[in-house]
């Protein structure tokens, strides 16, 4: 989703969803959509924002997650906890990485249609639940006096999603010669137009930092 949902009481806790993509002074990478590579101290980060396939298919709404790999070419072992990962913005907010097992929140989930229509246009209220469907584009006005009554019919999914435990990126130590794919959730981004991704890259063995990576995104 790419847009506000206030119309509907059941919408609210979607929460507005921000897209990310690589900032135009970004390396990007070619063949991986919305993403962008940096690279100090011997590691490399590869960074990709639209690529949440999981479910809910409507993450966004509630995290801003990114799909990172970490590639060790350093001599020095990788400490990787979610405290070195951050989004900044150019105010100086930050959004931290959060811990998969403490994210704590409510989306809800599209319809999985079985029955494909021919000539119909949801309501424009719906439409987010019905991705890739017609909508309709004259007046359908929301009722809310009727919705009030059931809001809780649509799938509400509570995180974290076994998908999202599932593909983040634990933390741990990345030994030199290896590399690690995986999502970290970073709390919602809003009210900026651009954020960095910044790493600090920590040696494991003896908590030094020699480095940090940063990658600039802008806020759709």
């Amino acid at each position: 989703m790419s847009s506000c949902l206030r119309l509907l009481p059941f919408a609210v806790l979607i929460g507005c969803a921000h897209s990310l993509a690589p900032a135009p002074e970004a390396r990007r990478v070619p063949g991986h959509g919305e993403a962008a590579v940096a690279a100090d101290g011997g590691v490399e980060i590869i960074a990709r924002a639209d690529a949440w396939r999981g479910f809910p298919p409507d993450l966004e709404g509630a995290v801003t997650p990114l799909l990172v790999t970490l590639t060790n070419r350093s001599e020095r072992a990788l400490e990787l906890r979610y405290e070195y990962f951050r989004l900044v913005s150019p105010g100086g907010v930050h959004y931290a990485a959060v811990p998969p097992f403490q994210i704590d929140d409510i989306v809800y989930a599209p319809v999985d249609t079985m029955y494909p229509p021919l000539g119909f246009g949801v309501a424009p209220y719906l439409s987010p639940w019905y991705p890739g469907w017609s909508v309709w584009s004259g007046p359908f006005p929301y009722r809310g006096a009727y919705y009030d009554n059931y809001q809780t019919a649509f799938q509400r999914v509570a995180l974290p999603s076994g998908d999202m435990v599932q593909k983040a990126l634990p933390e741990g130590v990345l030994s030199p010669g290896g590399r690690i794919t995986g999502y970290l959730y970073f709390e919602h981004v809003e009210d900026t137009r651009r954020v960095d991704f910044v790493t600090r890259l920590v040696d494991a063995g003896t908590g030094e930092d020699f480095g940090a990576v940063e990658i600039p995104f802008v806020v759709d």
